[in-house]
Order: C-alpha cells, then structure tokens, then sequence
C-alpha cells in the first residue's frame, strides 16, 4: 500500500477521481495541479495553522504545507477567541478563502518537478489540539508515518466489506484525527471517493446517500438520528468515533440504517486502538491488529504499537479489564474523574452510576463547574418518570430528591449541590463532551423558552411567531460549531403548546408523519402553527419562517378524551 502524497503524485493517477464537491468530480491530477500552485507561495519550514470548511481545500493545503517542509496545525475550532490563545502556535492562518486567493493568483514561473522533492512521510509533522480534562487547548504530536501505519493496519480490516465504487461520507470535522484519518488520508491511499462538501447535520447529506457509502459519523450524530433515514440507500459500514456509543444508540442506527456502527477506541495522541461493534451488551473491544494491551498497577490500559509509541507502552488513563487470552478489553471508567471535596476523594463515574441506575435519570454527568467554588455539579438527562415529578414538584426539590437517592451509597461529601437538567447532554461535533461546553450550562442562565412575539388564536387553529434568542439554552452543545435546535425541543414545545391552547391532554399516544426539513438556527423567528382535529384526537403542527419555508412538521395523536 503506497503513502498519501505518493498516490497523488503517481503518474497513473491523474485520471482517478478523488472527490465530490459541489456536485462536481474532481480527479487526482486537479488536486496535484492546485497543490502544486499553493505550495510555492507558502512559507516553508515554518508553521501554518489551517481550517477549512472544504475537504478538497483541506486537502491541499495539508499536502502543499508537507511539500514546503512546513509543520501543519490544526485548530480544534476557528472562533477568534480560541485562535487567539493558540497564536504563538503558529505563523500563518489559512482558511478556505486564504487559500482560494493563492489559487487563484497566477502560477509561478518555474514549475515544480512533480515527484523529485516529495517528502519523507516522517518528515510530513502535524500538530492537533486536544482540551484533556483541563480544557486548556494541549498540543499533540504525529507525523503522516505514524497516521499511515495505522491505516495499514485498518484497511485489511474494512476492504472487504466495501464494495467497489463505493464513497466515503463525513460528517464529522476533518480539522481532528478521526476525521482527518478517515476523511482524506485513508480514501486517498485506498483510492476511495470522498464527498468534500461540509456536511455536519444529517438533513445536509441524506438525500445524496448512495447504497455501499461509507458513513464516518459520531456519537452525536447517531444519537440524534432524522427520521427521514429510514428511507435512505443503505451503508456498508458506519464508522463511530470520538466517544462512546450508548447501547441504545448502536441499536437504533441497526435498525434505522441496517448495519451495526463499528466504534474505533482510541485518542489524539495514541490514533486508534481497539473497535467493537455492540451487537449485545456484552461486546467488547478487539485491539486492532499489532496492538498488544495490558494493564499498570492501577488497573488502567496501557497499549503498545508502531503507530502510537513504537516500542514504548503508551499509559492511558482508562480502567479495563482484559482477557489474557485474547487481548480483548472492557473499559470501566476514568482513573483521572477523581476529584477532591471537603478533603475527600470523590469518584464522578460513581456518582454518575448511582444516577444511572435510578429509574428517575437516564444519563448523567458529574463535574466541578467552577475551578473557584468546589461545590459538585449533574447535568442530568432525566426519565419520563423523572420529567413528570420534575413538572409537579420543581428544579429544587427534585435535586433534593436525586441527593437522597445517591446518599443510600456515598458520603456527604459526593451529594451534588448544583444541578442542570437537560434533554440531552452537550457533545460537540465531535462526540466528546469538552469540559468548557459542560461548564456553560453552570454560567449565567441562559433563557429556555422562546419569546413569541405573536399569538393569534381562532376556534380549533393557532398560529404562534417565536423569537429564538442565540443563547436560548438549547442550542447550547447541539452543535457547537454550528448550532441548531434539536428536534426533541421542537415536539416538546408543539405538545405543551397545544395542550395550553386547545387543552388537550399533554400525554401523548403516537407522533406520526414526522418530518425535519430545514435546521432551525439562532436568532431566527419562526412561526409555530397548530391545528386541532378534536374528533380524529389529534393535532397538525408546523413550523416554518419566511426565509427559509418548511423546518419540520407532523401528527400529535393522544389518549383519552380532551379536558
């Protein structure tokens, strides 16, 4: 298997398409051209900080940066703010309109040979940013070599359930190694087809979905999955990465989209390490071939191979335990989520399962919100039976109530003092659940409910124009990077609204004919329109704005006679 600027450069691959982009195909020898353009304008032997929105841009950049003998970084994000504190980490910023601009400008006047100065994949160094517990951007190390051992040691694995001609699909960011890894530098020495356009919500890309495509998705996504999927070409492999996959998440996206995800373990700094597909619950994690594992003194993972530390035990700071036969592990929790309050060591994975396991919550997570007040924090994601006691006895005393029920197991020390409760826990595009997004919800309170700023109300037909302020408390985590409005929050407000309106019981018995269209972003104004079938026991909603036409609509069926 040859290296990633090898096949670019290979002469019998300049007709080979590469990408799609904008609906457009794009073969080896475009890129090879642009990349060829851009590098001679770059700085070599410096660093140069890249995001890009494009995949094809991306791509090129990389390659014209490791052509230079330039050291490539890779923000986490682009907000000013956190550039800002990354900023003695490089010496040039490029984004997709920097890079067009160079493109665009006329070629040099002395062509560069094509393949007499193509760097040593060792020498390709790369930098990534990674939050850790701290949230404190922390740089990670690699060289392409090191990203393409580990495709060696993939590929065997996966080829023969892709079939020919088949696309790879992301929706996770190219800017982290997963995306990076499986995005562009494995379809590229695979010669795979990738899509480049960004497509970060499922509404984006599921209309273009081919039978046989590879999906590279994220915890996130799959727990959120749009109804429309069920409709969808079938994939041959659903990638997962960045966090693990709820049980309940991996059977739904069985069902919905007909194959098992397939979750590759790992991190920054160590690439992959182990894959499970949870067919029960009861799978495991299987290393990747050439990875050996073992345990330190503590009970955590250590794991060794050539694309993570050579020679060299990299320690992780996992709790596992392994089958001496197989290698195959169980993680079983963080040794580095122990924290110290009121002089005592308190375990946050034991406070979170004691929640877990109460038929009031569904997940939760604990944490310190604030380095200067060491009062111990829940956002929680309650039950139904949960939710129902939370609207008959308020915020307050059901945290009262969630304390009693982890004081049958831990000291005073472990009861959580401040809590947050939300329908689903912050992740970002990623998956991973950064500390400075759970963090937010601990800040200043931001608003839950939208303003409406119009309310008509005629017989069995209501029509309401919601204002949705950008720090509405919902848009908070769902996604970070470009935040929408989850399609639980928008049934949620359908079903009170119209059981204010009409008075129509709020428990309801199905939800038919539901449709997300359109993503619902902040500081929009959207109208909510509400019709009520009283004798079919039902009621129609709609929200739709002005700008944008349909963002979703369906059927709210109930039990029972109305009030």
């Amino acid at each position: 298997m040859t290296g990633f600027i090898e096949n670019l450069y290979h002469p019998q691959n300049a007709n080979t398409a590469l990408c799609i982009e904008g609906g457009r195909e794009y073969c080896v020898g475009d890129l090879r051209t642009d990349i060829d353009r851009l590098y001679p304008q770059l700085p070599q032997n410096g660093r140069i900080a890249i995001h890009c929105q494009s995949a094809r841009l991306f791509l090129i950049a990389i390659t014209a940066i490791w052509r230079g003998g330039a050291i490539v970084i890779f923000p986490a994000t682009d907000r000013p703010a956190y550039l800002d504190g990354i900023a003695d980490q490089f010496d040039l910023y490029l984004d997709d309109a920097a890079i067009l601009a160079r493109l665009n400008t006329p070629p040099p006047a002395i062509k560069p040979s094509p393949t007499d100065i193509l760097p040593n994949p060792v020498n390709c160094k790369a930098v990534f940013f990674t939050s850790g517990s701290t949230g404190t951007p922390k740089p990670v190390h690699k060289t392409l070599a090191q990203i393409e051992a580990e495709i060696r040691v993939q590929e065997p694995l996966w080829q023969n359930h892709i079939p020919a001609g088949a696309r790879i699909v992301g929706l996770v960011s190219h800017q982290h190694i997963y995306g990076l890894i499986f995005r562009i530098i494995w379809p590229v020495i695979s010669h795979r087809i990738f899509t480049a356009d960004p497509a970060p919500y499922w509404e984006m890309m599921q209309g273009d979905l081919r039978t046989g495509d590879v999906l590279i998705a994220s915890p996130a996504h799959l727990k959120n999955l749009h109804p429309d999927l069920a409709d969808v070409a079938r994939p041959s492999i659903i990638f997962s990465s960045g966090g693990p996959l709820d049980p309940a998440a991996a059977h739904e996206t069985t069902t919905m989209l007909g194959t098992c995800p397939t979750e590759i373990y790992g991190s920054t700094e160590t690439g992959g390490i182990a894959y499970r597909q949870q067919i029960d619950a009861d799978s495991i994690w299987h290393p990747l071939p050439g990875v050996d594992t073992s345990k330190n003194d503590a009970g955590c993972l250590r794991v060794r191979a050539e694309h993570i530390a050579g020679d060299d035990w990299y320690q992780t700071e996992d709790f596992a335990e392994i089958n001496k036969d197989t290698g195959g592990f169980t993680l079983r929790g963080r040794a580095d989520r122990v924290v110290k309050i009121e002089g005592k060591r308190i375990s946050l994975g034991a406070v979170e399962g004691h929640l877990r396991n109460c038929d009031l919550v569904e997940d939760a997570i604990a944490l310190i919100p604030d380095d200067h007040d060491r009062r111990l924090g829940v956002i929680a994601v309650l039950s139904k039976t949960g939710k129902d006691m939370l609207a008959n006895v308020g915020k307050f005393r059901m945290g009262r109530q969630l304390r009693r029920e982890i004081a049958q197991y831990e000291d005073d020390a472990a009861l959580p003092q401040r809590w947050r409760f939300v329908d689903q826990l912050p992740s970002d595009t990623q998956g991973k659940r950064p500390l400075h997004l759970l963090r937010a919800l601990f800040a200043d309170p931001a608003p839950e409910n939208p303003e409406i700023i119009a309310n008509t109300h005629d017989g069995d037909t209501a029509s309401l124009t919601l204002h949705l302020p950008g720090d509405l408390i919902y848009f908070r985590g769902h996604f970070p990077d470009m935040p929408i409005l989850p399609g639980v929050v928008q049934l949620h407000w359908a079903v009170t609204q119209a059981a204010m309106i009409f008075k129509v019981p709020v428990t309801l018995g199905e939800v038919t004919q539901l449709k997300y269209r359109k993503p619902i972003t902040p500081g929009t104004n959207v109208t909510l329109e509400l019709t009520c079938d009283r004798a079919g026991a039902k009621v129609r909603f709609r929200y739709h704005s002005s700008s944008e036409g349909d963002h979703s609509s369906g059927i709210l069926k109930w039990r029972g006679e109305t009030a």
